[in-house]
């Protein structure tokens, strides 16, 4: 989460980080990092740098200038920096572009000639100047991604089509909440990188939808569709998706001239459907109506070690007054 600091001195900035990070600690038990900066792009930078690096203890405050910030981009690489994708890296090294403070040194004009406006924004805020908004949350988006990390490593394949179908349902969900169309899905899965003893593999694949839908089950089997089409056995996987893609506004569906009575009375039977589900679940708590069952204690289920006591919501998770 972005949260901006507007109207706060910079030097109790310290204090004020490390107090959110310890009340945050206290009261709901969830391990957080938070990092400090003038820009979003050096504020992850910084807040990975409180994960990763044990001196900072879980915060970290850099200025635009100075010698700790030098420090933190040259021990950065490319990669890490928020926006930098791996071919991107690849294009970069051939420039002799190859660590964070490299990037920040490169010319923003000569870069957004080069490559991309996207980058010249990356290289402006390594640099101390804000070049990316916060997301306006009123505004639709473009696309719409579920995924989740699994509790543990699976290669069964009903285990996945059950966490692709959980991930689906959601993201029409969501797609409906904003009123929107998707004509396409993006299916992907990712083994453990970080581990080199697996094989590795980290698919991904794109179903384009017969027709703009928003219709849980039309999502459901272009996933379905895809999942199949990257399965591959003797694969362990840690992380799996669903993307909605080509979002449209609802009120601008084109339909087509040979379209019939039929088609448009199936279609608005389709939307009740959809409307009655999404209220059901509103009022009854979600997962009350959804399109297959998950099985109990799977491997794509979160782990939830460190979620927070659901005092008011769980009997079984009542504190218990000891005599």
């Amino acid at each position: 989460m972005f949260v901006l600091f507007d109207g706060f001195n910079a030097a109790p900035t310290q204090v004020l980080a490390r107090t959110l990070y310890r009340n945050v600690r206290q009261f709901t038990g969830i391990p957080v990092c938070v990092g400090v900066a003038p820009t979003r792009t050096l504020a992850k930078l910084a807040n990975r740098a409180a994960k990763k690096l044990p001196g900072y203890n879980g915060v970290c405050v850099i200025p635009a200038e100075g010698d700790e910030t030098r420090r933190l981009l040259e021990r950065t690489a490319l990669g890490e920096v928020w926006g930098v994708g791996r071919r991107l890296v690849e294009r970069l090294a051939i420039q002799g572009i190859e660590i964070a403070w490299d990037l920040r040194q490169a010319d923003p004009k000569a870069i957004r000639c080069r490559f991309s406006v996207t980058l010249e924004r990356t290289v402006r805020e390594l640099q101390g100047t804000p070049c990316i908004e916060l997301n306006d949350t009123d505004r639709p988006r473009d696309r719409i991604m579920t995924s989740r990390s699994f509790g543990r490593l699976t290669g069964d394949l009903g285990e996945l089509q059950a966490a692709i179908r959980q991930h689906a349902q959601r993201g029409a969900e969501k797609l409906r909440r904003q009123d929107s169309l998707a004509r396409a899905v993006l299916v992907f899965h990712k083994t453990n990188r970080h581990r080199s003893d697996p094989p590795q593999y980290s698919p991904r694949v794109v179903v384009e939808l017969p027709e703009p839908s928003d219709d849980s089950r039309s999502i459901l089997t272009a996933a379905r569709q895809g999942l199949e089409a990257i399965y591959r056995r003797g694969y362990r996987f840690m992380k799996g998706g669903v993307m909605l893609l080509d979002l449209m506004d609802t009120n601008r569906q084109q339909l087509s001239l040979l379209d019939t009575p039929e088609r448009a009375a199936q279609r608005d039977r389709d939307h009740q459907l959809m409307a009655a589900l999404d209220e059901l679940n509103q009022e009854m708590g979600r997962g009350t109506v959804r399109l297959g069952m998950p099985s109990q204690n799977a491997a794509w289920h979160l782990r939830c070690a460190r979620r927070t006591p659901r005092w008011t919501t769980n009997w079984l998770e009542l504190p218990k007054a000891a005599t």
